[in-house]
């Protein structure tokens, strides 16, 4: 049976372009992961210490 050079390529291009993308986050619907920590708080600079 001859080998489609197309579907070669194809899987050969899904697999490099596997080895460079991150892998998936899965998200654990039991919540069995590590629990979240409490939100960091953003503060915004005070113009008024920025002033010379």
């Amino acid at each position: 049976m001859p080998i489609d050079p197309y579907a070669a390529l194809n899987a050969m291009l899904r697999a490099e372009a596997a080895r460079f993308t991150p892998p998936v986050r899965q998200s654990d619907p039991a919540g069995a992961a590590e629990p979240e920590s409490e939100p960091q708080q953003v503060t915004s600079p005070d113009p008024a210490d920025s002033a010379a």
